[in-house]
């Protein structure tokens, strides 16, 4: 077991270089992408950090085809 201590505002801005994830901390919001559009970026690395903003702080997480049709 891992006893790393994450930082809300630290992983957000590392979420946000995946091309395929987009994430809206005003909303708690992740969104990645699925589909054609998706360019399968999205590690364990960035799967545990996405776990940790829903698990701890109460983010949801969304699968999208297209971020635009989300806003």
């Amino acid at each position: 077991m891992s006893n790393k201590k994450y930082v809300e505002s630290t992983v957000v801005a590392q979420l946000c270089r995946r091309s395929d994830l987009e994430v809206n901390s005003g909303r708690r919001v992740i969104l990645e992408l699925f589909g054609n559009k998706a360019k399968h970026d999205v590690g364990i690395k960035s799967k545990g950090k996405m776990d940790f903003l829903k698990k701890f702080l109460g983010y949801t997480h969304v699968w999208v085809k297209d971020f635009k049709d989300y806003k």
